[in-house]
Parts: C-alpha cells; sequence; structure tokens
C-alpha cells in the first residue's frame, strides 16, 4: 500500500471529544447499519462458527470473560462487581453494544460478546486517523529481495506460499466528511477488516473508566490485572482443523503454519491483515534474518571443511607434534622431560603428559587456523550488509503497510499516560493540547531506573564471580577427602551449574518485576517509546547473563594465573586456569553447549509449554458436561494461551540473543550461523504454528518498524569487531605461531626448518622446578605412580621417578633462573607476541570499521525506487485532493489515472 493524505482539511472530530453516545447517529444514518446487519445475516456459515451476536447479525468484535463467584479483591473500596458494571455501562455509553452469555461448559465462566456499531467505528477511526483505502491498485510487489530474483528467473517459484495475493492500495487518514472518497464506503461490512475493528474496540476500552472520581482507574487493562476480567480478547476467525470450514485461520495455518511449508516464504501480507503490523514485521524480519544467514552459514561451513581437511597435514604442525609426544622414548629425560606439564591447580590436579591432548590439538586446528580469520573479516562485513538492506527492506514494509511516519502523526499517547499526567501543553506537530510531562522529571526517572538496572546488571557479575570461587574453592576441599577425590571435579561442575541456574532464574524474575515497575514509574508517552524502554532494560540483563560466562572464558580465563612460584590467589585459592587443551577449544566448546542447547531447549518449550498450558485450560470431564453441545467459538479461544504483555519482547530477545552467537565470537565457532539457519527453519514453523493455533489472537497493533532492536543488533554487530579481534589475537594462537613460523631464525632444540611450525610446541613451553610445587608433592602423584611402574622405569617409587626429571612445562615464555628454581625475566619472543597481537587488534578494527562505514554510506537507507514512489504519493495527494473538490463527476477516473502512474 501507499499512503497519501487529504491536506488541508479539517476534520470533524476534535481528538479529545468522545465518540457519539450510544444512540446517536451523528451524520450517518441507522439505516446504513440496518443493511450492513442484512447482509451478515446471510453468513449462516459465519454464524454457526460463533463469530455473530444469537441473532446471527451483529459481528462480536471483542470478547470478555469474567467469573461472578470471585468478588474478593485487594481494593476493598470498590468490589470487582462494582467495578465490571461502571466499566460496562462506559462502554454502553460510548456506543458499544454487547451480549452476555452466562452458560458455559465450567459453569462458572461468563462472556461478555461486545459488537462494535458502524457509526461508532467511523467516529473512533477518525479519531485515531486510521489508516484506510482509497484507490486499488492491483497486486502487491514482493518484499524479498531473493524472491524478486527468483520470480524473475521462474515463472512458478516453487517458494511462493499457495495464497492469493492481496491487492495493493492507496490509503490516507480517515475523514468522515470524506467517507465517499474511500472504498467500500457503501458496504459496511466491508469497509473495516476485522482486525482493524477489535483494534478500535480496545481503544475504546483502554480510555473508559470504571472509578468515579479516581482518574487513574481507567482501562480494561488493569481490570485484567486486579481479576475484575479474567481475560479479554477478539475472535479467532474459524477453527483451523482439517474438519473445520475454509477461513482465514486456517489459510493461514495451512501455508504458513505447517511444517510442510517449511521451505516457502511467509504471506508476510496476509499475516499483516490477520494479525497487525507489529507482529508482521517481527515475521519479515525473522524471515529476512534467517534468508541472510544462508550465504554465511555456507561460507562457514567451508571454512570448517578447510580446517577439516588440513588437520592431518603439515598445516597442523601443532597438532602432529602433540601426537608424536605419545610415541617418545619416556626413559630418555632429555627427549620427554620438557613435555612433562605442571599441576593445572592447587592439592587436586596432578602433572600430566601433553601428549594426552592429541584428539583436542586436532580438534581446535578446526576452529584455530588462517580460515577463520577470514571467516571473522567476512562475518562482520555480513553483519553490515544485513543492517544495511533490512533498513530498506523496513522502509519497504513500512511503505507498503501505511506505517511509515505512523510514530509521528498516527500514534496516539497512551491512556496511561494521559490519566497520570496533569501538565498540558500544545503539541507543535498536531496542534492539539496534550498531557505532557516536564523533561526534568522525566530524565530524573530515567536516571534512577539506570543506576537500578546496573546495580541489578552488577548482582550478575557477582554471581558469576561467586560461582567462580565456589568452584574453586570446594574443588580444593574436595580433593582433601581421598574417597571423593575421583569424583571432585564431576561434583564441583554440577554444583556450580545448578547454582548459577538458580541465582539466574531468581534474579531474572525478580529484574523482570523492576523493569517492568520501573517502565511504568517512567510514563512514556506513547506505547512504541514504553516497549522500547523494557526492551533496553531486559536486553542489558540478559546480555550479561547469557555472555557473561563466555566473556569470561575469552577474555579472562587463565590470564591473571601467574607462574610457578608466584601464582595469583582469589580468596586463598588458586585461580581458575583453561584446560589442557587451552582457552579456544574451551571457548568453542561453551559456544556450541549454550547455543546448541538454548535453541534446543527453546524450541523444546515454544512446542511443548502452549500445548500444555492449553490442555491444562480444558475443563475436567468435558465430554460429560456438553452433552452433544459444542465448544462455542469464544469457549474455544478462552482455552487457548494468552500472549503476554511483552511476548513478542522474548521473541525478538531469543533471536537477538541468536545474533549475539553468531557475530560475537564467530572466530572460536565458524559453524554457529549454520546452526543458526537450521533453528530459525523450525524457529518460523513453531512460532507461526503457535499465533495460529495455541494462542488467543492478538490484538493487531501497529508499528513502523523493529523499534530499539535496530540499534541493539548495530552495537552487536559493532562490539562483534572487536571482540573477534582479541578472540584471534588473544584467545587462539595465531599470533605466536606465525611469529615463530616466519620471526625465529634457527629454531631452538634442533627440532625445525625455518619458516615451519615444527618445534614450536616445545618452544612455546617453560620449564618450573618440581621443588616449586609444594602443594602438588610428586610423592602423591598419580602420574608419577604410574610411569614408575611403566616398562620404562623399574625398583623406583613415584618420588624417585619424579627427582630424576627434576622439572615440569607449563605454557609461557619464560626463563629458568640460574639456581634452576627462580624464573627470570620473560622472554623476548613475549613482547615480540605482544606487539603482533595489539598491531593486529588495531590494523583489524581500523580497517574493518573502515569498510563497514563505507559499505554503509554506499548503501541508501530508501531504494531509490520507493523514494521516487513516496515523492510521486506526495505529489498526487495534493493533485488528487483538487480533483476531488474541482470535479463533481468522473473523479474516479481522473484520480486512477494519476494513482496507476505511480506504481
Amino acid at each position: 500500500m501507499a499512503q497519501i493524505g487529504f491536506e488541508g482539511l479539517e476534520t470533524t472530530s476534535p481528538a479529545n471529544q468522545d465518540p457519539p453516545q450510544h444512540g446517536e447517529s451523528g451524520e450517518f444514518n441507522s439505516g446504513r447499519e440496518q443493511d450492513a446487519l442484512l447482509n451478515a445475516a446471510s453468513s449462516s456459515q459465519l454464524a454457526k462458527e460463533g463469530l455473530f451476536f444469537n441473532d446471527g447479525i451483529q459481528r462480536i468484535d471483542y470478547v470478555l470473560a469474567y467469573d461472578p463467584s470471585d468478588a474478593s479483591d485487594k481494593d476493598w473500596s470498590q468490589p470487582r462487581e462494582v467495578k465490571r458494571g461502571a466499566f460496562l455501562d462506559g462502554l454502553k455509553e460510548r456506543g458499544i453494544r454487547m451480549e452476555e452469555e452466562h452458560e458455559s461448559v465450567d459453569q462458572k465462566t461468563h462472556f461478555i460478546k461486545l459488537h462494535l456499531p458502524f457509526e461508532v467505528a467511523l467516529r473512533w477511526a477518525e479519531d485515531m486517523s486510521m489508516q484506510l483505502p482509497i484507490e486499488e491498485l492491483g497486486t502487491i510487489t514482493s518484499h524479498s529481495l531473493v524472491d524478486r530474483v527468483i520470480s524473475s528467473c521462474c515463472s512458478n517459484n516453487i517458494f511462493d506460499p499457495d495464497i492469493e495475493e492481496q491487492p495493493d492500495e492507496y490509503t490516507a487518514p480517515f475523514l468522515r466528511n470524506k467517507l465517499e472518497k474511500f472504498l467500500n464506503h457503501d458496504d459496511p461490512e466491508k469497509f473495516f477488516t476485522n482486525a482493524q475493528r477489535s483494534r478500535i474496540v480496545y481503544e475504546i476500552m483502554s480510555r473508559t473508566s470504571y472509578g468515579d472520581k479516581d482518574p487513574t482507574k481507567i482501562g480494561v487493562e488493569r481490570l485484567l490485572g486486579n481479576k475484575s476480567f479474567l481475560a479479554a480478547y477478539p475472535l479467532h476467525e474459524g477453527g483451523h482443523n482439517d474438519d473445520d470450514p475454509d477461513n482465514v485461520r486456517k489459510t493461514l495455518v495451512r501455508v504458513w503454519g505447517s511444517w510442510r511449508a517449511w521451505y516457502k516464504f511467509q504471506p508476510l501480507d496476509q499475516i499483516r491483515t490477520y494479525f497487525g503490523e507489529k507482529i508482521g514485521i517481527y515475521f519479515t524480519w525473522l524471515g529476512y534474518y534467517t534468508t541472510m544467514l544462508v550465504p554465511a552459514s555456507i561460507v562457514g561451513f567451508i571454512c570448517f571443511l578447510i580446517g577439516l581437511g588440513f588437520i592431518n597435514s603439515s598445516d597442523n604442525q601443532v597438532g602432529i607434534d602433540t601426537c608424536e609426544i605419545e610415541n617418545l622414548n619416556k626413559s630418555n629425560i632429555e627427549e620427554f622431560g620438557p613435555y612433562i606439564m605442571c599441576p593445572l591447580c592447587n592439592v587436586s590436579c596432578d602433572y600430566w603428559d601433553l601428549g594426552t591432548t592429541c584428539t583436542a590439538a586436532k580438534v581446535s586446528f578446526l576452529f584455530d587456523n588462517g580460515a577463520t580469520v577470514f571467516f571473522a573479516v567476512c562475518m562482520a562485513f555480513w553483519a553490515t550488509f544485513f543492517l544495511e538492506f533490512w533498513k530498506r527492506t523496513q522502509a519497504e514494509i513500512a511503505y507498503d503497510w501505511d506505517v511509515m511516519d505512523f510514530e509521528e502523526e498516527e500514534e496516539k499517547p497512551r491512556a496511561n499516560f494521559e490519566a497520570k499526567v496533569k501538565t498540558l501543553h500544545v503539541n507543535p506537530i498536531t496542534g492539539r493540547e496534550e498531557a505532557y510531562q516536564e523533561r526534568t522529571t522525566y530524565i530524573s526517572k530515567i536516571m534512577a531506573a539506570f543506576a537500578t538496572m546496573l546495580f541489578m546488571i552488577g548482582l550478575v557479575i557477582a554471581v558469576l564471580v561467586s560461582v567462580i570461587i565456589y568452584r574453586v574453592a570446594v574443588l580444593a576441599l574436595l580433593n582433601e577427602e581421598p574417597a571423593l577425590r575421583s569424583t571432585a571435579s564431576f561434583i564441583t561442575t554440577i554444583t556450580a551449574a545448578v547454582l548459577q541456574l538458580i541465582a539466574i532464574l531468581v534474579l531474572n524474575k525478580i529484574y523482570e518485576f523492576l523493569a517492568i515497575k520501573l517502565t511504568n514509574w517512567e510514563l512514556h508517552r506513547t506505547q512504541t517509546e514504553h516497549d522500547d524502554s523494557f526492551t533496553f532494560k531486559m536486553f542489558l540483563f540478559q546480555f550479561a547473563n547469557y555472555y557473561g560466562s563466555i566473556f569470561y572464558i575469552a577474555f579472562f580465563k587463565g590470564r591473571f594465573v601467574g607462574y610457578p612460584g608466584n601464582y595469583s590467589d582469589l580468596a586463598g585459592f588458586r585461580l581458575d586456569e583453561c584446560g589442557a587443551s587451552g582457552c579456544l577449544i574451551e571457548l568453542t566448546q561453551q559456544l556450541a553447549i549454550i547455543m546448541v542447547g538454548k535453541q534446543v531447549m527453546n524450541n523444546s518449550i515454544e512446542i511443548v509449554l502452549p500445548r500444555v498450558m492449553v490442555w491444562l485450560r480444558r475443563r475436567d470431564n468435558i465430554e460429560a458436561k456438553m452433552g452433544d453441545r459444542k465448544l462455542t467459538r469464544w469457549e474455544e479461544d478462552y482455552d487457548l494461551a494468552d500472549l503476554p504483555e511483552h511476548g513478542l519482547f522474548y521473541e525478538y530477545l531469543e533471536m537477538v540473543i541468536q545474533f549475539g552467537f553468531v557475530t560475537l565470537f564467530v572466530a572460536a565457532f565458524p559453524l554457529a550461523p549454520l546452526f543458526a539457519l537450521m533453528n530459525n527453519v523450525l524457529e518460523i514453523r513453531v512460532d507461526s504454528n503457535k499465533f495460529a493455533t495455541q494462542l488467543r489472537r492478538p490484538l493487531a497493533r501497529r508499528a513502523e518498524d523493529i523499534g530499539i532492536w535496530y540499534p541493539i543488533l548495530d552495537g552487536v554487530a559493532t562490539l562483534s569487531v572487536i571482540t573477534n579481534a582479541i578472540v584471534i589475537a588473544i584467545t587462539s594462537e595465531i599470533i605466536p605461531r606465525t611469529a615463530y613460523q616466519y620471526g625465529v631464525d634457527n629454531k631452538p632444540f634442533g627440532l625445525g626448518k625455518n619458516n615451519t611450525l615444527q618445534g614450536y610446541v616445545r618452544f612455546s613451553l617453560s620449564s618450573a622446578s618440581l621443588s616449586l610445587f609444594t602443594k602438588n608433592p610428586t610423592a602423591n602423584s598419580t602420574f608419577f605412580k604410574d610411569l614408575s611402574t611403566s616398562k620404562y622405569f623399574t625398583n623406583k617409587t613415584a618420588a624417585e621417578t619424579a627427582d630424576m626429571f627434576g622439572s615440569c612445562s607449563f605454557r609461557g615464555y619464560r626463563e629458568t633462573g640460574d639456581d634452576g628454581e627462580e624464573l627470570s625475566e620473560l622472554r623476548r619472543f613475549f613482547w615480540h607476541v605482544l606487539a603482533a597481537r595489539l598491531a593486529f587488534i588495531i590494523l583489524f578494527e581500523h580497517v574493518v570499521f573502515g569498510i563497514k562505514a563505507l559499505i554503509a554510506w554506499l548503501v541508501p537507507d530508501v531504494p531509490r525506487k520507493l523514494h521516487n514512489r513516496i515523492e510521486r504519493a506526495k505529489f498526487l495527494a495534493k493533485q488528487a485532493l483538487r480533483e476531488f473538490d474541482e470535479r463533481a463527476t468522473g473523479e474516479g477516473d481522473g484520480v486512477r489515472q494519476h494513482l496507476e502512474q505511480a506504481v
């Protein structure tokens, strides 16, 4: 659709004027509605579906459910029955017609069916500046670049949904004195869509008071909160099972919510018409994101195959040398001694053979090779293309769906805002007098809320630090008991994970409660501002929640441990250190477990939980109570799960957290885009089936874009450049290996040729005297006991075998002092590597950020073709206005000619 306007025309309904009272016809006579009602009476099938009043004529636009036996309330001054009565009287005064159903299957729930008369709908549609069609222009064009490319090549696109396309229309803000200029003005049954009718009813309910004097007692949401009503919802347009008559909902389930349609594009315009623009934009973004993951998945998988193909080649010299350690003559102290590794922790950890990490050394090459550097750069550019082309796609969607200027021109202040804010001022854009919150008051509230957010994020970090201390302390305590020593690591890991999970879940509930309270306290003017504020608060917490442990492993774990004889302690315990296979492979494991595990868990919950909730809401022995009577449509929908107020937030959050996994640490896990793609193909069908079959029909809210999620995605993409640069330079071994290969001539120990990695494993180790490990006595060492009983040594104790070697090795670049015990200064090679790492980070960031900025500059936010259409529409709006006023007859043909030229 394209949006034009009737510039310069006066509206007949001021913004602060209530709609006509019940019985008023305004400038419209009730005969039009009676004609519509008679036409609707012929819809016998719809009447059987329970979409009309009992007369089979008046359509049900909204349903309220309540329990008349539950009269208790925390507000003793006004029982629930009184609140309901005052609220329903207010709806009647505003012209809403209603019909009550006292009979229900559970014999306790009552239902109130609401109908919006046509003349009342017209008045409120004008007050809401509702966009309605004035001219039809044929079928719509595709929103997807991929879809357009395929359609240009193939006459029959197998990826298109099997559904009739909707016609494109020009729309304008509705004005009652221009009613005859809008499509279907002579057919009230078709003038508004069902979603638009329910949106008008909700707007009326949100501005209807239930308290005599208290202005804050307003709106249906507060009545739902205090249980005066159990539910408020618009009806689905029929059933979705095979034996149900054909309807819009059943069609959507077939072409969108079915697993058989997994490879097809989504029917976005039909989704928007049925569920509203806000949900439509979410599924548009989800489909676009999933499509963009295809090239990223292909490149990532190729990089993984490159690592797999060269895993046994000389490119993986480190893995080859590590595996050859197992074949060394262990009686040759000079040959095998450098590969006896020092304990990784105090007391509980033993000495170990570097050759035992053969498999880990080979596996780490899959993710720690030159191809991953290339892939990290590609993903930085991919994220930029993703965001820039989404802005273009979003602009096209906003234009076609008439929401391009929704936030500035159409979105009204929230009813709660108007009820609580007493200060008034004139809106400089609309010229209307509106409620206004002082800027200083608003900023002070934002600052107080931000301080609370920082405190809660600090608690998350404190929990993470506490878990680290717990792991170190408990592991040390358990190892003091010989009976528990073999299971100490397992017990510590499991209990620490459980404690962290419990703490995170508890903090998450507390933080969500605080976020809701703080956002309501801030009193944002519009619903968009309210949602953006809540989203930002919750995302900061969830970011620390999900990524805290990953950032710790990537950038902190093992960095400040110290060295033999000078280890760093925390609360009396030696700091946690990366495992024998290094930090990068541990980071990869953590990413894979959290990302894949989270996706499996979330999809399982989304598939199972709504169905369990629906099952629990079903009445016991429902067949026995019903007899031969079928459930009515309002009863069936009442049994469905309700979409929470911030339900769409969690859908976005799941995908944005996944976007972080795909971009922030992709250098350590190039398969992340592939797993994300497979998950999202499933996610689209899980979400679509959930919305169409397991949830009550949500209110068709309007939205202009994805809101604050775009700046969040942009921030994550920018941060990903920095994190991947640090992972490559610091966490991985690419820089030290390259520096050794091309920067060290005359390889030490005579183990390799120049410009090769031969000898790097031994070169990367430093030795320390066994006497420095007083908390790890060699007499109790299982490693030396096993070595003393092997074929290489006979008639020796563990301590005697250890004394023959005298030292162990650790990862680092330090020289042993003259006394053989004290470790002296760092090698010169360490400083060369450090300089190379810093240089790489600076070079990587500057080059990538520079190219990202160039891409953003080259790709315009709005496609030129769309820009021309927008300018053309503005011109046509003025020309149409002249023709409307000047021509008494034949105006349609003239306007149509000009409008068609804009396509």
